[in-house]
């Protein structure tokens, strides 16, 4: 049966110090500290997501932080997670959160797509090598601000995940937001040209829509939410873990979101 996985936070810290929800892993995240990883190993297996917040595989020489890169090596040799992910790169340098919902950088800084390619297979590559367990490169969501151009085409994306020999992380809600955004007709005609046969992970939450966007505020799944991940997982033949990654949800909404993954997961 499918793992079911939750992202860290202290609402899910306060169900598992009851021993009031049953799930098989925590994701942490790099930018996160050791002390919460700690935390997070006391209850359940972690998989640990990004090198940082900083760490960027389309960047001219993303090790070049040796601190960051440091840390999360001894973040990831304490977690002994299976696998290490992380988002497949940007396409801009440097680029940031110029929205809480959304990176972008200025038109001068947006890289030609040749040297996106270039950077994220060498430094893809590179990472894998670092890691030491296999590596999964996760999609993003799509906006028109120059950070995200070329790496949300399935087509390169798949290619770049070929050139690495790695496998893949799907963000769910990622490719629903890129689907939209760069006006497919329906998501599951991104999702279906998405190396699906290479996802080990999904990460799974409720995208909103704002009238004119989708836009990853990361919110508490829903019933309706499942359809689409039934769908996926079908065509996901290697999948291991579905991970909640809702943002700081309560108690009483993260137990909803478990009972429903669990009621889909259960009758699939």
């Amino acid at each position: 049966m499918l793992q079911i996985g939750a992202a860290v936070s202290p609402a899910l810290l306060a169900l598992l110090d009851k021993q009031a929800i049953d799930i098989d892993t925590i994701t942490v995240y790099g930018s996160q500290s050791l002390h919460l990883l700690q935390r997070a190993l006391a209850h359940r297996p972690v998989l640990l997501h990004d090198v940082s917040n900083t760490f960027w595989l389309n960047y001219e020489d993303p090790f070049a932080d040796i601190a960051t890169v440091t840390k999360a090596r001894a973040m990831l040799d304490a977690a002994k997670s299976p696998w290490f992910s992380t988002g497949i790169g940007a396409s801009a340098e440097p680029q940031g959160h110029t929205s809480p919902y959304w990176r972008g950088a200025d038109n001068s800084q947006l890289q030609p797509r040749e040297r996106v390619i270039q950077n994220i297979t060498t430094h893809g590559l590179q990472l894998q090598a670092w890691a030491r367990v296999p590596l999964l490169l996760e999609n993003y969501n799509y906006h028109p601000t120059n950070a995200y151009e070329y790496v949300c085409e399935p087509l390169l994306f798949s290619q770049l995940v070929a050139a690495i020999d790695c496998e893949m992380l799907l963000d769910l809600p990622h490719a629903r937001i890129s689907a939209y955004n760069m006006h497919w007709d329906d998501p599951r005609h991104y999702l279906a040209a998405l190396p699906l046969d290479k996802v080990r992970e999904i990460h799974f939450n409720r995208p909103h829509f704002d009238g004119k966007q989708m836009l990853d505020f990361h919110q508490s799944i829903q019933a309706d939410d499942l359809d689409l991940l039934g769908w996926v997982i079908e065509r996901c033949p290697n999948v291991q873990v579905i991970t909640l990654e809702s943002d700081a949800p309560s108690e009483e909404a993260l137990l909803e979101e478990f009972r429903l993954l669990r009621s889909l997961l259960t009758d699939a």
